[in-house]
């Protein structure tokens, strides 16, 4: 009997049910015990890493007001105002008032700055007062307290919790840098403590709050400020504390474990029920994910047999729902299809071509014996009537011709085609009236590297009739072939008249060009013999002149084949 085959969805949907039960099935086992394990892991990590951001933030926010302090008591102005002070009795009015004017200057252009103020050695205070906008008269900054002499940076921070402008102070003592053994006295910066809010956020369920001497003197909840420490301690809370090293005060987090108690026995439930659902509703998912591809697959399979028909016009519906798998083969398929198509028209076309080529070649086709004879007739007239360059042209044109019409289109090589395109040029110099000078350079032995026959003629007779047109001097046209790679490099040169930019443009583009069907045909024949191996285009050269280059696969000329010319 013969075994019935499964489809897709058949085979899909077992394996995805015995797939998900056993992994949930060891889950619900272990799923518990593993949960509150890395709920409290992840409790004490976070406590750590939101104490360290605190004590950065509280060093970036320290590192701030130091820098400021830092460009103060170093300007070499205002330390000349600082060392007048002292050694005057009384303070000298301008220094006075440009002092004030700089630390307005300050508190204005710094956020939180509240006050700043220069404390003499012999505690005199020049200050600026920003809450009051005034230099003279302010209720809190004679109550600031004057740092520790021994210092260079000394920090405090305001207990009063009837002041309703908190603040913290920065001081940094003033040393005279023409005498550093002299200290000159401090510059206190007075910021608002709302300038801290980032040391004091912290993550869900938990608090931060800023501890000096056993005050709480920082905290989001303003209510616990001025309190004792010891007033945060609680079962229900999970503390712990890091001192910086800067300022001396104490970041102290508080976290609540209550919120990761309710947080584990909720994802307790929460995976339980979702166990309980994936097994319910997983066939139906599976049904319905596997819908869109089986009906995709099944168009697939339905335009391969059509493909299989040589119905190549049949194009798969590329769906944006489907994903991107199916996506990527409905256009392969289409373009496959496509390809083939355009493969086979271009063969009836190539067919087609090459009978109509065929048919025209013996309409047109004269007796190649019948026509030299004639030109051998004409020649020996001239002969006889000493009419020796007429004889000379002649002689060229039978010779150009016998070139041309024997074996059209096949292979030659380089010396023969040069050896053709001398006898060329002797006529264009005849037609024209004006001599052109032809060079070659042909490097080591690649004139005996083939190419087909008359490959270079369009592009030598381009440069007659429109580089060399009405441009005046010597007519030079060089022929160079070298080696590229595996490529033979052949560049045709003229001295004569630029290409228009807009047609250069278009001549290397490949696009075609009036009254340029050499150029066109030239491209053809290329395509046609060597595929996409052949390149060409064109240049300007300074100061004047076009080059053409031309590169097509290196053929040596075998040892038992004779040239074509």
């Amino acid at each position: 009997m013969k075994k019935r085959k499964k489809n897709l969805r058949q085979i899909l949907i077992p394996a995805f049910i015995i797939t998900a039960c056993i992994p949930l099935a060891i889950f619900a086992l272990i799923s518990q015990e593993r949960l509150k394990t890395s709920t409290l892991e992840n409790m004490n990590n976070q406590a750590e890493a939101d104490l360290q951001k605190a004590n950065q933030s509280l060093n970036m926010t320290l590192d701030k007001y130091e820098t400021l302090l830092y460009a103060i008591t170093t300007d070499e102005e205002f330390l000349s105002l600082v060392v007048n002070a002292n050694d005057s009795e009384e303070i000298p009015e301008a220094d006075a008032y440009n002092m004030r004017r700089d630390f307005s200057h300050i508190c204005n252009r710094n956020e939180g700055v509240d006050g700043i103020q220069l404390v003499l050695s012999d505690k005199r205070r020049i200050f600026y007062d920003r809450l009051s906008s005034s230099s003279v008269n302010s209720t809190w900054m004679e109550k600031v307290k004057i740092p520790d002499e021994t210092k260079l940076l000394s920090y405090d921070v305001d207990k009063d919790t009837d002041n309703p402008e908190r603040m913290f102070h920065i001081g940094r003592k003033v040393v005279n840098y023409w005498d550093i053994s002299e200290d000159l006295g401090y510059v206190i910066l007075s910021v608002n403590l709302d300038e801290l809010e980032s040391v004091l956020s912290a993550g869900k369920g938990s608090r931060v709050y800023l501890v000096k001497d056993g005050v709480i003197v920082g905290a989001e909840d303003t209510k616990m400020l001025g309190r004792q420490e010891k007033a945060l301690d609680s079962a229900k809370v999970n503390q712990k504390a890091i001192k910086n090293a800067r300022s001396g005060w104490s970041i102290l987090l508080c976290q609540s474990i209550r919120e990761y108690q309710k947080a584990i026995e909720e994802q307790v439930i929460f995976w339980i029920m979702v166990a309980l659902a994936v097994l319910l509703i997983f066939v139906l998912l599976i049904y319905r994910v596997t819908k869109p591809v089986m009906i995709s697959v099944n168009d697939i399979v339905d335009a391969m047999k059509n493909l299989e028909k040589d119905n190549f016009r049949e194009k798969l519906e590329v769906k944006e729902k489907d994903s991107t798998e199916i996506q990527e083969i409905s256009e392969g398929f289409n373009e496959m299809s496509e390809r083939i198509h355009n493969l086979i028209g271009q063969v009836k076309e190539s067919a087609m071509e090459q009978k109509n080529a065929e048919i025209s070649a013996l309409e047109a086709q004269i007796d190649p014996h019948f026509l030299y004879n004639i030109l051998d007739t004409i020649n020996w007239k001239a002969i006889e009537n000493e009419q020796y360059e007429i004889s000379e042209m002649l002689v060229a044109l039978a010779d150009i011709l016998r070139y041309a019409i024997n074996d059209a289109g096949e292979f030659t090589t380089i010396d023969a085609e040069k050896g053709w395109l001398e006898k060329y040029i002797l006529l264009q110099q005849e037609k024209l009236g004006e001599e052109i000078e032809l060079e070659f350079k042909i490097q080591d032995s690649y004139g005996k590297c083939k190419i087909h026959k008359m490959l270079l003629q369009p592009f030598v007779e381009n440069a007659i009739k429109y580089s060399f047109r009405g441009y005046e001097g010597a007519h030079r046209l060089t022929i160079e072939v070298s080696k590229a790679e595996e490529q033979m490099h052949i560049i045709i040169a003229n001295n004569g008249r630029h290409i228009e930019e807009d047609q250069l443009k278009d001549l290397n583009m490949g696009k075609e060009i009036k009254n340029h069907f050499g150029i066109s045909n030239v491209r053809k024949r290329l395509k046609l013999y060597y595929g996409e191996d052949a390149v060409i285009y064109f240049e300007n050269v300074s100061p004047s002149g076009v080059k053409v280059h031309l590169f097509v696969p290196l053929q040596e000329e075998q040892k038992d084949e004779d040239s074509s010319y």
